[in-house]
């Protein structure tokens, strides 16, 4: 996935300014594209004062046309691409776009920018031959918050706030998480929660085996979702008595000389067993699936969405879970149940949909699709693009095919994005800049191609489900509840996706 950030310098550059800066900037090692192939040009047509025609032609070009002759210019390197564009108002915008992978994108952009003030602190210097004391600092690009996520920041409780944010920190967490994509494990500890809060306990013994060949018991021992237990039973009644964290402490209870309350007998002569227990983890997880919201967050974490513009909303007893991210302005809406896709659950997502002004809908439920559900949300979409707004919706049955889809509506968010800062090199380069950029790493990483990322990879080896459902929909007229088409067109994500090296932002 590509990001685009960039810095705005309050300063103006004529014509002969910009030809200057940007061979200034090549002695320093960085190569101006669309200079380059001006350069390339004239010595095709054997000019050897190269220098003189590229003013000549600058001045004819300012004279004949209100179009500048110089706009900007593109920098590029393996892994990221600097560009700069003098704007008509005055301004030098400066930018890097960078994949997920660059490291240090940010000191990279802050030297770049270095770099031409200097450059043209000392051409105005040697211009006016007087020493600069007061010449603007570079200044990040400001970017609105929507309103709707704003509001829905603000109603939160600072306590659940703290919370949400507390336990997404925990890498436990977030592991056990993952491991509860497999409907299997999660009918298996809601069944093991259900048999210790009725004190049957004793049907999860942990030898037997119809449960280890269902799930991997020894794998959700690993991740903290269950433990083994010590249980006491009545040997004459059955009735469970007490349970002990381990062998040891009912060795403790035994030489104590303690008797059983049902038939007078003494503990260690009653029925002592082996059995699985939930864990407080796996209880928290489950609850009104909690787990689907963690492993959402830690992929929209994986996708580079900073910690700051993701907001998770506090559980209401509903089982319905909501989350908002903010990208780069554009409101991403998500809501989840660990369940089917019920009316019930369409018209909540609706209600909140509209609530936040949200322009994108990401609705996520294990289960199947129930057809009113599909026909509200076939209605609610056409409504809002027959009324020329801007809007797409997911639907996935996963968290696989949800972040897939995910993954895809950022792309085409950056895509936008980038297309609309460098379009104005165009005209200069004479192709699309924005393409150009995109087939770069898009080549750079079909040369180099990344790992399957396990964040998104379904535990397929622990059930024998069928394939999963993922729909996309743009809210269009041939919506049906089960195909829907996907709209190309978003807007982006640009915040900073890695912190600067003075902010402490928790890592996962």
């Amino acid at each position: 996935m590509l990001f685009l950030e960039s810095k705005v310098l309050n300063h103006t550059v004529n014509e002969e300014g910009r030809i200057t800066l940007l061979h200034a900037l090549q002695k320093r090692d960085f190569k101006p594209v669309i200079r380059s192939l001006r350069i390339h040009c004239f010595e095709e047509l054997l000019i050897e004062e190269l220098a003189d025609a590229e003013n000549t032609i600058a001045r004819w070009t300012a004279s004949s046309s209100d179009e500048p002759f110089v706009v900007g210019d593109l920098f590029a390197f393996e892994d990221h691409l600097l560009y700069v564009i003098f704007e008509d108002e005055g301004f030098v915008t400066a930018g890097i776009v960078y994949e997920t992978e660059t490291a240090e994108p940010f000191r990279k952009l802050n030297g770049f920018c270095h770099d031409i003030r200097s450059l043209l602190i000392t051409a105005q210097e040697e211009t006016t031959g007087m020493n600069l004391i007061n010449f603007p600092e570079w200044e990040a690009e400001t970017r609105s918050m929507p309103q709707g996520f704003r509001s829905f920041v603000e109603k939160q409780d600072s306590d659940s706030l703290f919370t949400n944010l507390r336990k997404e920190m925990m890498a436990r967490r977030i592991i056990a998480a993952s491991s509860l994509e497999d409907e299997g494990a999660r009918l298996f500890l809601r069944t093991a929660r259900n048999a210790h809060e009725e004190g049957c306990a004793v049907k999860l013994l942990s030898g037997d085996t119809q449960s280890q060949e269902t799930v991997p018991i020894q794998r959700l021992e690993d991740v903290g979702l269950v433990e083994r237990e010590v249980q006491v039973s009545c040997r004459k009644t059955g009735h469970a008595l007490f349970r002990l964290p381990n062998a040891g402490a009912l060795a403790v209870v035994t030489v104590s000389d303690a008797t059983c309350s049902e038939c007078g007998s003494a503990v260690a002569d009653e029925n002592v067993q082996e059995v699985i227990a939930p864990t407080q983890l796996a209880t928290s997880l489950l609850e009104d699936g909690s787990w689907l919201l963690s492993r959402i967050h830690s992929v929209l974490r994986d996708l580079g969405v900073p910690e700051r513009e993701i907001a998770v909303g506090p559980s209401e007893g509903t089982g319905f879970g909501q989350m908002m991210a903010n990208i780069s302005g554009e409101p991403f809406l998500i809501t989840t149940r660990d369940g089917d896709l019920t009316p019930p659950f369409a018209r909540w997502s609706v209600d909140l949909e509209v609530e936040t002004e949200a322009s994108h809908l990401v609705i996520i439920a294990t289960g199947r699709i129930h057809k009113e559900a599909g026909l509200l949300l076939r209605n609610h979409s056409r409504r809002r693009v027959s009324s020329g707004q801007d809007f797409e919706m997911i639907l996935a049955d996963d968290v696989a095919s949800a972040s897939h889809e995910l993954r895809g509506a950022l792309d085409r968010v950056s895509q936008r994005i980038i297309a609309e800062q460098l379009c104005v090199l165009d005209g200069s380069l004479g192709m699309s800049a924005s393409k150009l950029v995109l087939t770069k790493f898009q080549l750079r990483k079909s040369n180099n191609p990344q790992p399957v990322e396990p964040i998104v990879e379904s535990p397929a080896e622990w059930s024998s489900a069928p394939a999963t459902l993922s729909l996309a929909a743009a809210a269009s007229a041939s919506f049906t509840p089960d195909v829907v088409a996907v709209e190309p067109e978003i807007i982006v994500p640009v915040d900073e996706i890695y912190p600067e090296p003075h902010q402490d932002i928790p890592q996962f």
